[in-house]
C-alpha cells in the first residue's frame, strides 16, 4: 500500500471516530445510563461533555491533517510522521487499557477498535515506507 493511501486511510479512521462520538452529546443522558443510574449534577454533566467536545475536535483534526498529508513524497518526512503518529496511538490505547484496568472504563468498543486498526495501518505504513516505490 503507498504512503498516500496510508495517510487517506488513518486519516478518515480518525475523523470517523469525531463523527461517531458526536452522537453522545444529545443524547448524553441516554448514553452514559449504562454506566451511572443517578442523576448527574448539571456541573459534572458539562464537565463531561466538555472534555467529549475536545475529543471530537482533536480526532477530527487529526484526521485532516493526517490527510494533508497524502501528499509527501520523501521516504524520510513519511517515516517521521507516522512515528509520531504511532507515538499518539500507544499513548491513546495505553490510556484507554489502564482505565479498564482500573474499571473507570473506556471509550465504546467501535471507537477502541478503530484507533486499533490505525495503529495497524499505521505500523505497516511505518514499516514498509522504505520499501515502498514513490
Amino acid at each position: 500500500m503507498k504512503p498516500r493511501y496510508i495517510f487517506i486511510s488513518i486519516g478518515i479512521i480518525h475523523v470517523l471516530i469525531g463523527l461517531s462520538l458526536i452522537g453522545m452529546i444529545p443524547n448524553f443522558d441516554e448514553a452514559i445510563k449504562t454506566w451511572i443510574s443517578s442523576d448527574i449534577p448539571e456541573d459534572i454533566k458539562g464537565l463531561i461533555l466538555g472534555q467529549t467536545r475536545v475529543i471530537i475536535t482533536h480526532s477530527i483534526g487529526t484526521g485532516i491533517i493526517l490527510i494533508y498529508c497524502r501528499n509527501l513524497k520523501n521516504n524520510k518526512d513519511i517515516k517521521k510522521v507516522l512515528l509520531g503518529y504511532l507515538f499518539l496511538i500507544a499513548m491513546i490505547l495505553t490510556n484507554i487499557t489502564y482505565g479498564i484496568v482500573i474499571g473507570s472504563g473506556g471509550p465504546p468498543m467501535p471507537v477502541i477498535l478503530l484507533y486499533a486498526i490505525g495503529g495497524l495501518v499505521g505500523s505497516y505504513g511505518f514499516l514498509r515506507t522504505s520499501y515502498i516505490g514513490q
